[in-house]
């Protein structure tokens, strides 16, 4: 029975010098984790139905406003109509 309890406490400091090792050898990660920013050059339109910023080639422009999508372009036009 004794020799049961060595081999799993061997396993365990086995196991436990093996993720010590591997988080060492990781690189460390940012301290936040924020999603990246668009480059500086990318213009950013807010949406005037949702709010929403898109980046300006993908987004949708009527009467002088811009659009995350057709839906919400559409929406808003027939709010105005």
């Amino acid at each position: 029975m004794s020799i049961l309890i060595r081999l799993a406490v061997v396993g365990l400091l086995a196991w436990l010098a093996y993720r010590l090792l591997l988080r060492l050898l990781q690189p460390s990660a940012p301290a936040s984790r924020q999603p990246p920013s668009p480059p500086a050059d990318v213009v950013m339109r807010r949406c005037s139905w949702c709010k929403v910023h898109v980046p300006e080639s993908e987004s949708t422009q009527a009467s002088g406003h811009y659009f995350c999508c057709e839906a919400h372009r559409d929406a808003f036009l027939h709010r105005q109509a």
